[in-house]
């Protein structure tokens, strides 16, 4: 069985109170892109961000390549740190506006003290034609380029240390709508040219459903979903998943207008205080008593062996439909 890029095991991150991420697992083999999905608040950043130790994890494991980093002092992990890399959600604000883009590009070669000058200066002109950026825009610096260019740049700079991981936070949702396409076809293209790990961070479902082998669904800090991208889509189980699915635009007109919508009833939960039991439970419109008292495990059902955490949902994979 081939080893995981990142593997992530009973990971839980507590900001005082705050329970952002509550004992998730997850992994991402070489070469797939994973997407992880759930409303604002759900704590898929926060796991985005443990996932590259720019968050100290409160406990669990981070595994890169088998190597535990959740609790390596910053000097032991300096060295490992070429190995994943992050595209934030907002290019303006993760970009040195002092820096030129050859720059800011060639940084991590130079901190991971990879190649010569010549031979950095050739890998960032590369980098640049990779991600559809002429050399000359090089010379350029962040106020000069569109948010477009911007995030192409943060995809060469993440992607210039060869990193067997990426994690992409939101990378197009503070982009105009005409150049979200684009961004996500070259992440998709370099994705398969390059053969690295994703870990897709969103809460733009049709994203997921371009890019992603597989999804995992969160809520409130825990999983409660994970399956194959076609499996997922054609048949959600855990109804917080149906209920995201259903929410979601379809680009056929005459079938959105006519389908039926899920509409959840309450306010999320505060993950300082969430609910006993399903976490869900209270806003699911099919809860019963069992569901309000004990936690459902994430465990295998239906013949594909996708993940859920739900009591209605048999070991076949049969369950409720809301729709």
């Amino acid at each position: 069985m081939t080893r995981p890029v990142l593997e992530v095991v009973d990971l839980v991150k507590h900001f005082g109170a705050v329970r952002a991420v509550d004992g998730v697992s997850l992994a991402v083999a070489p070469g797939e892109v994973l997407g992880l999905v759930g409303e604002s608040g759900s704590g898929k950043t926060t796991l985005g961000r443990c996932a590259t130790r720019l968050v100290a994890v409160t406990s669990g494991h981070v595994r890169i390549n088998g190597t535990d980093i959740a609790k390596l002092s910053r000097r032991q992990l300096r060295p490992l740190r070429r190995h994943f890399n992050m595209v934030f959600q907002d290019p303006s604000s993760s970009l040195n506006p002092r820096m030129t883009v050859a720059d800011i590009v060639s940084e991590p070669l130079r901190l991971h003290r990879i190649g010569t000058g010549a031979s950095r200066r050739s890998r960032v002109n590369h980098l640049l034609d990779q991600v559809g950026l002429p050399a000359g825009v090089g010379r350029r610096y962040p106020h000069e380029l569109s948010g477009g260019q911007r995030q192409r740049v943060s995809l060469a700079r993440a992607l210039s240390a060869g990193p067997a991981l990426l994690v992409a936070d939101e990378p197009t949702s503070a982009l105009d709508v005409s150049v979200q396409a684009s961004v996500l076809n070259l992440i998709g293209r370099l994705q398969s040219d390059l053969g690295f790990a994703c870990l897709f961070v969103t809460h733009d479902l049709a994203s997921v459903e371009f890019l992603a082998q597989r999804v995992a669904v969160m809520y409130l800090g825990v999983l409660v979903e994970v399956a194959a991208r076609r499996e997922l889509f054609a048949t959600p189980r855990h109804p917080y998943t149906q209920a995201l699915l259903s929410a979601a635009p379809i680009p056929d007109p005459p079938a959105q207008r006519t389908r039926r919508r899920i509409v959840l009833t309450g306010d999320i939960p505060s993950p300082v205080d969430p609910p006993a039991g399903c976490r869900f439970h209270t806003r699911c419109p099919v809860a019963v008593d069992e569901c309000r008292v004990v936690v459902p495990p994430l465990r295998p059902v239906g013949p594909a062996g996708a993940l859920v955490a739900c009591h209605l949902v048999a070991d076949d994979g049969t369950g409720p439909r809301l729709g």
